[in-house]
């Protein structure tokens, strides 16, 4: 005999087999974490970059608004002369308006520059206004807006003053169009004080356009992209969305991007939405003008990489795979044709077959442990058919018995927790069984049970028949039996006649039904109860009938 030990032996080239299958799966799990992460690092990198080029740009328009408003307070003798000098305020102006229209001239984008003075004390049309009238045109002297012809509060025309003033501090205004040279234009502006009075504004138009050459210029991955949107969430800036657009309504998922946004969050994590049945990520950062910008890329692509290193270590795997396969069949094929077989019949047994047979036998281990697994079976064969002949099956009738019912009923009050099972309960009672056992004896008692019962099983033949008492029987009617139990139950009545314990005679069983209301029977009980309930008035029913029965057979004899 040879040993199993000397078997196992060969079976060691298959751990080549499973360490490749555990490195390979260590590998693709390193390749998931660590390429996800330098993905998620890139498209941060990448966002951070392009952010600081946003805000080296707006530093720069922001540099020179607040060189000329320094420029313009140093200039300012005394805010009580500028109040009541209209010469001097005429003059200081003109001293302003080379500086400013120099710094405009040296700013990158700007479209207009203005000096504006408190309207509380100066002329409506005060300071000095110079814009150009077309994109790339020279700077001309523009007569400034008419703050005595609009409300403080009527944002649109005179936000771009009070709304700096109102905020204290130096501010961006959003973009809005400028339809005169068909210019999108986002404005700085910084408020002036003197001795804590509101003195006016220095601030310029910049052309919104140099932002949107930035971001329209951004390329990620192969497909991906760049966008704008300000504090609230809203588009400002995008290759296919217009401008305006609240970002959570282009599309839903992007509404926890939105909530992060308003949260001032930095952003450092990259965000999964859909965009036209494509899944995507972004990542966002906040701009120096509270807008932020955000870059996005199909997940196909910032996946590639990833996907690329996992293809290449699947391939080194199958390749391993492959070489231990063909080095350790011939080995194991001996070992493993037995081991099969009964690791088949361990699965039959365990689906409850036990009608198995071990052919390949060896002389070894295994062909030891294959004889005692054939024994252990047919013995447990034996046992497990003597057990269920004794606890489920009723020995008279050798339909199932009160303690399968009750299993069944367990298993039923599990199914009407956890779902709505469709099923009806049909309680049979066997009419005249104490009469006949008196009369006749209880061996003419079991045949009338067992002709009873041969009747309800021929009817139901679908339907599982337990006995529960000596004269009691419930059928459980499910699929095709509960949509005709009607004419079910007129088969059976019509079944009843002539089949009797003595020649002649009928079977006289009553019963009731009751279906399964998921809205009123709580447990399986209240359907046995009305199903037991309707039983009892068929009883009824079939004794008033019997006695009607015998009183016109009385009179009929007595004619």
């Amino acid at each position: 005999m040879k040993s199993i030990q000397t078997k196992f032996i060969a079976l060691i080239l298959s751990c080549v087999l499973l360490s490749s299958a555990v490195i390979g799966g260590a590998g693709v799990r390193i390749a998931h974490t660590v390429v996800d992460r330098d993905s998620a690092q890139i498209m941060n990198l990448l966002c951070s970059d392009k952010a600081s080029e946003l805000d080296a740009l707006l530093s720069r328009i922001e540099q020179s608004v607040k060189t000329l408003a320094l420029y313009t307070s140093e200039q300012l003798e005394s805010l009580d002369r500028l109040k009541a000098d209209a010469a001097y305020m005429e003059a200081y102006t003109s001293q302003l308006k080379s500086v400013a229209v120099n710094a405009a001239d040296n700013t990158e984008g700007a479209l207009a520059v203005y000096i504006r003075f408190n309207p509380e004390f100066a002329p409506p049309t005060s300071g000095l206004f110079w814009s150009r009238t077309t994109k790339n045109g020279k700077f001309e002297a523009l007569t400034p807006t008419d703050f005595s012809t609009y409300s403080p509060s009527d944002t649109e025309h005179v936000g771009w003053y009070y709304i700096p003033v109102q905020n204290g501090a130096a501010t961006w205004m959003e973009p809005y169009y400028n339809q005169n040279i068909g210019v999108q234009m986002i404005s700085y502006v910084i408020p002036l004080y003197r001795d804590n009075e509101t003195v006016g504004v220095v601030g310029m138009d910049i052309d919104f356009g140099i932002m949107e050459d930035v971001v329209n210029g951004i390329r990620v991955y192969d497909s991906g992209c760049a966008f704008l949107v300000d504090a609230k969430g809203v588009i400002m800036c995008h290759k296919e969305i217009p401008m305006g657009t609240p970002m959570a309504s282009a599309d839903k998922s992007l509404a926890p991007v939105v909530t992060e946004l308003a949260n001032g969050t930095t952003g450092s994590s990259l965000f999964a939405y859909h965009w036209k049945g494509q899944e995507k990520e972004l990542s966002f950062r906040t701009l120096r003008n509270a807008m932020h910008l955000a870059v996005t890329a199909p997940v196909s692509e910032i996946d590639e990489a990833r996907n690329k290193l996992v293809r290449h270590i699947l391939a080194a795997l199958l390749l391993i795979a492959a070489l231990s396969v063909v080095l350790t069949v011939l080995f194991t094929r001996r070992l493993i044709r037995p081991l099969k077989e009964l690791n088949v019949a361990a699965k039959k047994i365990a689906a409850g077959d036990y009608s198995v047979t071990i052919s390949n036998q060896t002389k070894d281990e295994v062909g030891t442990l294959a004889d005692s697994f054939q024994k252990t079976v047919a013995s447990l064969q034996q046992y497990i058919t003597y057990i269920n002949g004794l606890a489920y099956r009723d020995p008279l009738t050798g339909v199932k018995n009160k303690t399968a019912y009750l299993e069944f009923e367990r298993q039923m009050e599990e199914r009407m927790r956890t779902g709505r099972p469709e099923f009806a309960v049909v309680v049979m009672d066997i009419n005249g069984l104490k009469a006949v056992n008196d009369t006749c004896g209880h061996d003419f008692g079991d045949i009338l049970i067992i002709d009873a019962c041969k009747l309800i099983c021929r009817t139901f033949k679908r339907s599982p028949v337990y006995r529960i008492g000596g004269d009691e029987f419930v059928v459980i009617l499910e699929n095709a039996d509960l949509e005709n139990y009607v004419e079910l139950l007129e088969e059976f009545s019509r079944g009843m006649a002539g089949r009797g314990s003595r020649p002649g005679e009928s079977i006289s069983i009553a019963r009731g039904v009751a279906i399964y209301d998921s809205q009123t029977d709580l447990v399986f009980a209240n359907v046995f109860k009305r199903a037991d309930d309707a039983m009892y008035q068929n009883k009824a029913a079939m004794k008033a009938r019997e006695s009607i029965q015998l009183e016109e057979d009385g009179e009929g004899s007595g004619g």
